[in-house]
């Protein structure tokens, strides 16, 4: 077709190559859909927190003090938490926020040295939280919360895509390309094994109240043993959450990352991954943004919001 002598449809997929050019020599990529949706979830925990902090983290501030900051909106903040639409939403996030990270993994070359940081915040999380049980909020220590199990499952993902990468030189030239292609999918294919072993044999997803998990694996007499292995996977009759107020089991979250692998390599390791970069553009960036300082953000306002609001407890109780 032709357009004042031009033709329209060798000139748009030239200016479309042309597009994809400039974006393709960024020094570094980033997708802002991976970014948009980042941010979008840590958004939604970070209001998920908040509405915890006033449910279960202000009441024992007020008595410590004798305040009674925001005691008014205690009773909205724990309809909120057992709001059915709540439970499933909160789901919904927290997996897109677990495939995401997935995907990232298989957007840098260094697994490794991503899940070192991230095992160090984690170590500072447990000790941090547990002065402040032990000194200030009683129930606040975090054993193996979200960031412990992210910090496990990049450690997978680095673990078996080395491995890949180890076995690589056993293959001819000619065939180091094609094997390369199918044994990067190693990792995404043993979370969806995982996630598959974890339906089958311990736990249902039930959805009265909200979509949840029920564990089928049944816990042990033994309180240390059920300890150790609520790390791996929810126990039938054993609250790990009684002595970690955060709480993420390697299955089925760690899972969800190694499966997020599927998706980087099936869509971000080919030319699909400029499908969304038309759609870039102003109306995303405060998202993006967000979404950019994820890790931060969101290590930050666990500790952020409450101080905060134990701050304002502490200037009212002045007055």
């Amino acid at each position: 077709m032709y357009i004042n002598g031009i033709d329209a449809k060798n000139a748009g997929a030239a200016g479309f190559r042309t597009m994809v050019g400039r974006f393709s020599r960024r020094k570094r990529d980033r997708f802002w859909e991976i970014d948009f949706l980042r941010g979008l979830c840590v958004l939604l925990m970070v209001f998920d927190h908040f509405m915890y902090c006033l449910w279960d983290v202000m009441p024992s501030v007020n008595e410590a003090l004798g305040t009674s900051l925001f005691s008014g909106w205690r009773k909205a903040a724990m309809l909120y938490w057992n709001w059915e639409v709540r439970v499933s939403v909160r789901m919904a996030v927290i997996f897109t926020f677990f495939f995401l990270s997935g995907i990232s993994c298989t957007l840098t070359r260094d697994n490794f040295r991503r899940s070192i940081p991230l095992a160090l915040v984690a170590w500072g999380i447990t000790e941090v939280t547990g002065v402040i049980d032990e000194n200030f909020i009683e129930g606040t220590r975090i054993l193996f919360g979200v960031i412990h199990m992210i910090a496990c499952g990049v450690f997978a993902y680095a673990l078996l895509d080395n491995a890949v990468s180890a076995v690589l030189p056993f293959f001819g030239e000619k065939a180091r390309p094609r094997a390369e292609t199918v044994l990067r999918y190693l990792p995404g294919l043993t979370g969806v094994a995982f996630l598959v072993f974890f339906f089958a044999r311990c736990a249902d997803l039930e959805f009265d109240g909200g979509a949840h998990f029920v564990s089928t694996v049944e816990s042990s007499s033994d309180m240390a043993l059920n300890r150790f292995r609520a790390v791996f996977v929810y126990l039938k009759g054993y609250n790990y959450e009684s002595i970690s107020a955060d709480y993420f089991p390697l299955l089925p979250y760690a899972a969800a990352i190694l499966t997020g692998g599927i998706i980087g390599r099936a869509f971000y390791h080919s030319a699909a991954k400029y499908t969304f970069m038309p759609l870039d553009g102003a109306w995303n960036k405060g998202f993006c943004l967000l979404g950019r300082h994820s890790a931060v953000i969101f290590v930050a306002h666990m500790i952020v919001i409450p101080a905060i609001m134990a701050l304002f407890a502490f200037i009212t109780s002045l007055f």
